[in-house]
């Protein structure tokens, strides 16, 4: 890993000709990206405290996915759409089985625009069934999917921030989220030979979900905090990676429980470019 110029900057290195000076650095902004189909792998882990009426238990869920992604243009700027080849989801739960999902429960393709800056507006959908309903959250995935861009040129230490919010049906549920994400371009970084541009987020999140799981009716609000870092492709106009860590608290309501729960939530996302 090392310090340099911000690729971004390479522009401006280059003599205009007829001696009008240097050009402008490129926009940090989404494009038709170049591949315009490539595939990432997504690793999920969740961890939940939860405590009440004096006793106290652990859940854990993971999930991993391979997710071939098509770019094209659209009215809004870029069409993305995810497919699903690889999917495999577990939960393990104190009182019951380990629950389990795959990606024969899953059908269709994701498929949303986003803007210069990476606002998404879905477009569709896949179908999910069984297990995989409580696992594959299209809905969050695709607003949280691509980091926010600032959609201009920046430099090292230059800042952005933005507010993600979306409100929808997800699963067997409503899903109401509001995202604050605050962005700071830290440097260059070279991986596998290829300049990067590092960028640290930091955040916080709201999050709010209501629905039926086994029988019960669930009400959950979750407040936290958000830390994590991506690696954006400038001259590709990809994301080649991110890890972004979530810990969050919140009261949880369930109609069978005599009285409400307290929950904790550690969460790790990865994304990576596999190809």
């Amino acid at each position: 890993m090392r310090r340099c110029l911000s690729a971004l900057t390479l522009a401006a290195l280059t003599a205009a000709c007829g001696g009008g000076g240097p050009a402008a650095p490129p926009a940090l902004a989404y494009r038709l990206p170049d591949p315009a189909a490539v595939t990432y792998i997504q690793g999920d882990t969740t961890e939940l405290d939860i405590e009440g009426g004096g006793q106290s238990f652990q859940m854990s869920v993971g999930s991993a996915a391979t997710l071939d992604a098509a770019f094209a243009r659209s009215d809004e700027g870029v069409s993305v759409t995810l497919t699903v080849k690889k999917f495999s989801a577990r939960m393990d739960q104190p009182m019951g089985g380990a629950i389990t999902a795959d990606e024969s429960q899953i059908s269709g393709p994701l498929v949303f625009t986003l803007d210069r800056r990476g606002r998404t507006s879905i477009v569709s959908r896949p179908e999910t069934k069984g297990p995989a309903t409580q696992f594959f959250g299209a809905l969050s995935l695709a607003h949280s999917f691509f980091p926010r861009l600032p959609g201009r040129a920046i430099g090292p230490g230059d800042e952005w921030t933005d507010t993600i919010r979306y409100s929808g049906k997800e699963g067997q549920g409503q899903v109401d989220a509001v995202i604050v994400a605050h962005y700071t371009a830290v440097s260059d970084t070279t991986v596998a030979g290829r300049s990067l541009l590092k960028i640290a987020m930091t955040g916080t999140s709201d999050l709010h979900v209501t629905g039926v799981t086994a029988g019960m009716d669930v009400s959950q609000d979750l407040t936290g905090k958000l830390e994590g870092v991506i690696l954006w492709d400038p001259v590709r106009g990809l994301m080649a990676e991110s890890s972004v860590a979530g810990d969050a608290r919140g009261p949880m309501e369930v109609s069978a429980a005599p009285f409400p729960l307290n929950v904790r939530a550690r969460q790790r996302t990865t994304i990576r470019l596999a190809s």
